[in-house]
């Protein structure tokens, strides 16, 4: 089970999530972490390859580059990842993660990503992903993708500058190529992200994500997602969120808080989960910090 579970971890990049999380697809990021899970719906161009790479398209920066950590069970997640905008039409994705348990599981996947804007409003991304799970006695390798769009509406009259984002992903999409007959934890994820700002310098965020895991069969389930954000100045932001999952042993629920700091081109955020005991994300924390060029 703790083979199986690592090889879920790694090909999430989560929802839920990065996917570490057991069988949960957790996000690669603190900022969608402190809102619950959210990530079809954030903007966060440099995670976007783990969350929804469709959302790179609506950046302004022309390179952006993050890392991450989160300590699910006492276990240690690393992630590296980043964009390039090539002519605010096209973009490239990268990332990759590391996932270790101990000295014989040290698990990782590579991902390499695709955005296309269509116009002011539209925007679709693919990612294509290698994992690597790696235990004991046992090595196995995998070949996936992901699909993703985004849709962004500006609303009129109501506050100001106010948008509703709507987004979609679906993961895992593959299968193994070797030493593994198990299926890969396909999962489609939807959400929509209502953003305003009540004045020059006060903007609030409210979102959802809904998704369903469709296989393998010992884990398919249903999960939801629910996070806030205030954004001051766009210099400190301040989060929440809870994460509901229908299936207690592979998808806990847990509610989560965070934070972030922007100071010129550097980005620092925090997150923290409030799980129940007899759970791995009990006394989960991240932090992720990033550049913008």
């Amino acid at each position: 089970m703790k083979r199986f579970a690592t090889i879920l971890v790694l090909c999430c990049a989560a929802t839920f999530g990065a996917r570490a999380q057991g069988t949960l697809h957790m996000p690669a990021d603190a900022k969608s972490m402190g809102m619950g899970g959210i990530h079809t719906t954030t903007l966060s161009a440099s995670h976007a390859i783990y969350t929804n790479a469709a959302s790179a398209a609506f950046s302004r920066q022309r390179l952006q580059l993050s890392g991450s950590y989160f300590s699910p069970d006492d276990r240690d997640c690393y992630i590296a990842s980043g964009q390039y905008n090539i002519d605010n039409r096209n973009f490239l994705l990268a990332g990759w993660r590391q996932y270790r348990i101990d000295a014989h599981n040290n698990n990782m996947s590579a991902d390499l990503g695709y955005t296309r804007r269509i116009d002011d409003r539209w925007a679709v991304g693919v990612t294509a992903r290698y994992l690597r799970v790696k235990a004991p006695h046992a090595a196995a390798d995998a070949l996936a993708a992901d699909l993703s769009v985004l849709h962004i509406l500006p609303l009129e009259g109501i506050g100001h500058y106010t948008t509703l984002r709507i987004g979609g992903r679906l993961a895992d999409i593959g299968g193994w190529v070797s030493g593994s007959h198990a299926a890969l934890p396909l999962n489609l994820t939807a959400g929509a992200a209502f953003d305003t700002f009540v004045t020059d310098a006060h903007e609030v965020t409210l979102g959802v994500d809904a998704g369903y895991c469709f296989t393998p069969g010992d884990v398919r389930g249903f999960q939801a997602s629910v996070g806030a954000e205030y954004n001051l100045m766009q210099l400190l932001q301040l989060r929440a969120g809870y994460h509901f999952g229908a299936r207690e042993a592979y998808y806990p629920n847990y509610a989560s808080l965070g934070a972030g700091v922007r100071f010129m081109h550097l980005r620092l955020d925090f997150a923290y989960l409030f799980a129940a005991r007899d759970t791995f994300l009990r006394n989960t924390w991240s932090v992720s910090f990033g550049f913008d060029f």
